[in-house]
């Protein structure tokens, strides 16, 4: 038999990886940082609005304007050509029934063949739920409005 000994310390978590907490934190900020951008904000104030977007959304979720620089530099780098995009839209009620209509068609199909599913969220769906759509995409180019015209 072997004996396997626990390594001692922390454990190392696995390279390259991130928890879910933290990609949902940098969904939000990214997708307010567009908002804001794509109104004809300055960077800074995107970066204020990025910060109060998510301690709206969150209010125990910890965030402030280095964090959104950081997350904004680890994943929107200076050379990136194609980046992930984050879109947030409320739900239209059309879309609120179909949502649970699939839910139902899930549910039926678990009963009816016997298959072992990831059960969907139990919870009821409100009169609007946001929604965040991810997509590839370019970089946004946002120019500075002070910028010398050659």
């Amino acid at each position: 038999m072997e004996i396997v000994k626990r390594l001692r310390g922390r454990p190392r978590k696995a390279e390259d990886t991130i928890q879910f907490w933290q990609f949902a934190r940098a969904a939000r900020v990214m997708c307010a940082y567009d908002v804001a951008r794509g109104r004809g904000e300055k960077h800074s104030a995107a970066i204020e609005y990025a910060v109060n977007f998510v301690k709206q959304l969150s209010p125990k979720m910890r965030i402030s304007r280095t964090e959104v620089k950081r997350v904004l530099a680890a994943w929107r780098p200076r050379n990136a050509g194609t980046i992930l995009r984050f879109e947030r839209s409320i739900m239209t009620e059309e879309k609120i029934k179909k949502f649970r209509w699939i839910r139902e068609q899930v549910a039926m199909l678990e009963e009816k063949r016997g298959l072992v599913l990831p059960s969907p969220p139990s919870f009821d769906l409100g009169p609007s739920l946001a929604v965040f759509t991810i997509r590839f995409a370019e970089k946004p180019d946002f120019p500075r409005h002070n910028r010398k015209i050659r």
